[in-house]
């Protein structure tokens, strides 16, 4: 015995060497269970594992009969092999287990939720460790501050322990760390950065990385994603919880989910602070206009959530102050990005108002940013420029008659998909092709080309390459019922059954992920689109039952759509609804569904108006000219005759046979009939 060992034993004679082995081996698993992101923890579980693997495959082998037998070969004993590679086994995988296991229990799950219902709308926010941040001092009071957000948004912070180095790297090599960096796919925010001097002074370069969908803070895909303002602690505290919740708030959106008025006292706290001079005399043109960004994005948010035109006018001279400080010749790319915020929120405008003149200055507002993403041969960010434009000329479309502004948005989307990685950026490059899908059903519905329906269900399939049920049931089901739209187009153009039976199958299932009262909206919208179908099944293959039905549907559309809220959706399902009943009128000769008909028609033509929407109000005329036909038709003298006449002629002055073919046929098809009725009546007029 050696000297050391017999000083031991004479020590500490309970201390054996079985018992020090122990108790090592205990000690390191409790520094792998502390540390498990530890750099040196991490090597020393790789090489660990790597024997611990072998042992337990080799002691697996043990039990299986033909490796018994070449270890026999080999002049072993396969008991010695067994209890050799089992040794091995339990005394290195412990370790890796254990970081395992530890990893997974710091980090978020969705058991910790308040329902698995509302699983979806959490969002975990990690806070890697600040560079220069010595004892993590600003980032537990940035957990802090985002800890104390409004519980509406379901906000959690974690921690990312870990530093992502910002110093003496490119951007673009520090955000591609920051992406990579987070493992768990349950968080959805990641900050990181660095701190400079202390609590009192700016703090930065700080970062706010969207780990969900494509879209970041800013509205850009610029490599370092939202550099937040360089602002002291306690100031920068407040601006940060507005990004995040603001964050949250976008995701929620898609989601139908209400979160009130939990954006609004913040956003009053970072206004006063933004006009507080004691305050503002300290900050750069740079931080300044990164407040000034925060505070339009949330009140476009806000907006959004309230229907407030007030708010986006708000949004959009925020917007308009920023660019006082970020200027095109200095900022170029700050600059662009304030472009396209104010061109979405135009475009959002005029979604309320029902005014196509905000859409002008929109489109304006895109296509400045895109000149400057391709003076910066910026791919990403052109790509979704003309997305964006796509979406302004798709809106423009809604007040003209013709097709022009339907072309430009095909040639935008299309621009747009060429332009994204579908790999990298899968939600953009999906949306783009449901949106190319869309218009090319509204062109085809305008044009008459019955191709453009095909080209738009391979544009909705393709979507459906990346939406699915788990993960996006709000776009899948959107998605879907479109591509049943163009289903039902193509089987309406085609006089084809199958097809519309097929569209009406998919819609259904859509429906099949959303309760009434969940999501009352998309619930609604199902509903429309299944009673379109309806009706045009009852065209091709007429049946009593399929206007009841398309009725019943259109009701129920009707019974979860506000006249203030959504006008547009509510006159669209009146119109409908018209149709339904003019359908149910003719089958069962019954003039009081006519007279049911011609209030619905009233009814959206109550918001349909020539000079905003031509072509509902003209659609919605000449249905209106049909149902007083139908109920004239079935009584004596000439009132409702001569009344559809009437709006038989007005309806043409928008459905030209030059741009809307189609709807120029059907309506002069069906005045010949009236005017026809009228004659044999005695009617003496032109």
């Amino acid at each position: 015995m050696s000297r050391l060992d017999r000083y031991i034993a004479e020590r500490y004679p309970w201390l054996t060497r079985t018992r020090a082995v122990a108790g090592a081996f205990a000690i390191v698993l409790l520094i792998v269970a502390i540390w498990p992101h530890a750099h040196v923890v991490g090597e020393f579980v790789i090489a660990t594992a790597i024997p611990g693997s072998i042992g337990a495959v080799g002691w697996a082998l043990t039990y299986w009969s033909r490796a018994r037998v070449e270890i026999g070969r080999r002049q072993l004993r396969y008991k010695s092999v067994r209890r050799i590679a089992g040794v091995a086994a339990l005394a290195c995988l412990p370790f890796l287990l254990t970081q395992r296991a530890s990893i997974y229990l710091r980090s978020p799950h969705p058991f910790f939720s308040a329902s698995d219902e509302d699983e979806h709308l959490h969002c975990y926010v990690a806070v890697a460790r600040l560079e220069g941040d010595d004892g993590n001092r600003i980032g537990k009071q940035l957990l802090s501050a985002l800890g104390s957000i409004d519980r509406r948004f379901f906000i959690t912070p974690v921690i990312l322990d870990r530093t992502i180095p910002v110093s003496g790297r490119a951007e673009e090599n520090q955000h591609i760390e920051a992406i990579t960096s987070i493992g768990n796919p349950t968080v959805r925010i990641l900050l990181w950065g660095g701190a400079k001097g202390d609590g009192s002074s700016a703090i930065g370069p700080l970062y706010h990385t969207a780990l969900f969908g494509d879209a970041q803070f800013g509205g850009v895909f610029r490599p370092a994603d939202f550099k937040l303002p360089e602002l002291p602690l306690d100031e920068l505290s407040v601006v940060l919880q507005l990004v995040v919740a603001t964050a949250t708030a976008r995701s929620m959106e898609v989601w139908a989910y209400k979160f009130g008025d939990a954006l609004e006292p913040l956003i009053k706290q970072v206004r006063e602070m933004a006009k507080d001079p004691r305050k503002t005399s300290a900050w750069s043109p740079d931080t300044r206009a990164r407040v000034n960004l925060t505070i339009g994005i949330a009140l476009r948010t806000s907006a959004i959530e309230f229907l407030s035109e007030d708010s986006f006018r708000q949004a959009i001279a925020y917007f308009q102050a920023t660019q006082t400080d970020w200027t095109r010749e200095k900022n170029p790319l700050e600059w662009a990005m304030v472009q396209q915020n104010l061109g979405s929120t135009l475009c959002e405008v005029s979604i309320l108002n029902l005014q196509a003149s905000p859409l002008h200055e929109a489109l304006t507002a895109h296509q400045n940013a895109l000149a400057v993403y391709q003076a910066h041969s910026d791919q990403i960010d052109s790509a979704n420029a003309q997305y964006l434009m796509g979406i302004v000329f798709q809106h423009m479309a809604d007040h003209e008659a013709g097709t022009d502004s339907l072309r430009r948005a095909v040639d935008c989307y299309r621009t747009a998909i060429k332009g994204i990685e579908g790999k990298r950026y899968p939600f953009l490059w999906a949306a783009a092709n449901k949106q190319l899908g869309t218009t090319l059903n509204a062109l085809a519905d305008r044009d008459g080309n019955s191709n453009e329906y095909e080209q738009a269900m391979a544009a909705f399939q393709a979507a459906l390459r990346v939406y699915n049920w788990d993960l996006s049931l709000e776009q899948w089901a959107d998605t879907q019922v479109e591509l049943a739209e163009s289903l039902q187009l193509l089987g309406e153009a085609r006089s084809n059954a199958d097809d519309l039976k097929q569209s009406i199958a998919l819609s259904r299932q859509a429906l099949e992920g959303f309760r009434r009262d969940s999501d009352p909206r998309r619930w609604a919208a199902i509903q429309a689109t299944i009673g379109n179908e309806l009706l045009s099944l009852n065209d091709i293959q007429p049946n009593p039952s399929y206007p009841e039905e398309a009725a019943a549907a259109f009701r129920d559309s009707l019974a979860e759509q506000s006249f203030k809220q959504d006008p547009m959706a509510w006159a669209t399902a009146q119109d409908a609804l018209g149709n339904a009943l003019v359908a149910m009128g003719e089958a069962s000769s019954d003039t009081a569904y006519f007279e049911q008909a011609i209030d619905a028609f009233n009814n959206a033509l109550k918001v349909f108006r020539p000079d905003r929407e031509p072509v509902p109000w003209a659609r919605a005329k000449s249905d209106l000219g049909d149902a007083l036909s139908d109920l004239g038709a079935r009584g004596s003298g000439i009132r409702y005759l001569s009344e559809a006449v009437d709006n038989y002629h007005e309806a043409l002055t928008v459905l030209t046979k030059d741009k809307l073919p189609s709807d120029w046929h059907k309506t002069q098809y069906n005045l010949g009939i009236a005017l026809d009725e009228l004659k044999q009546r005695g009617w003496k007029g032109s």
